[in-house]
């Protein structure tokens, strides 16, 4: 069984359940959810992406983005939770322009990556997540409570759906203690003595 997958799954389904309790709180968590990844994002930026390639202009850029995303990220989880209970909005819409001034810096990247024989697909894929949760941000200030009902039961739905996934593909282990011989009849070996 994948421990991460099956992981994946418990979080999606356990984040899908908390909006439909509170849908109210939807942009809360959506806000927290996305400062620890770009907290995430900015630490795996600094430490493994930026030195993929010897361009100083590239390593400046990814320098920029990593240490802008750790930032951010930072503002977004911290801020909020100590300072004021209600500027989720404000920083539903900063994190929205930073997904897209992370996005036209990372197109400026997959451009050295690609000119250089690197591969981009999970770039390009990157770049295009971050356009869409941008756009999400900037939309869900406006039906806060529908949307949290919405999303809710889209995640608990896609947590179930893959935990089911992954229990299904679990391999099945059989005991030594379970498994019998099992022996050819006595009149094969008599023919096959014969011939």
């Amino acid at each position: 069984m994948d421990k991460n997958k099956l992981f994946l799954g418990l979080t999606i389904a356990v984040i899908g359940l908390l909006l439909l309790l509170n849908p109210a709180g939807f942009i809360k968590i959506i806000v927290i959810l996305l400062g620890i990844a770009a907290i995430i994002d900015g630490i795996f930026i600094l430490a493994v992406t930026r030195n993929i390639i010897l361009d100083p202009h590239y390593n400046k850029i990814v320098m920029i983005r990593g240490i802008l995303s750790l930032l951010i990220g930072l503002v977004s989880v911290a801020f909020p939770l100590t300072v004021f209970q209600n500027i989720w909005t404000l920083i539903a819409y900063i994190l929205g322009g930073y997904l897209i001034v992370s996005a036209l810096l990372q197109l400026f990247t997959i451009f050295k990556l690609h000119r250089n024989g690197i591969m981009v697909r999970q770039s390009l894929i990157e770049v295009i997540v971050s356009l869409l949760l941008a756009a999400f941000l900037f939309v869900i200030s406006y039906k806060k409570e529908i949307l949290g009902y919405i999303f809710g039961a889209l995640f608990l739905l896609m947590g179930l759906v893959i935990i089911y996934i992954v229990w299904k593909k679990r391999a099945i282990v059989l005991s030594p203690a379970s498994v019998k011989t099992v022996e050819e009849p006595q009149e094969e070996n008599q023919e096959s003595k014969t011939e």
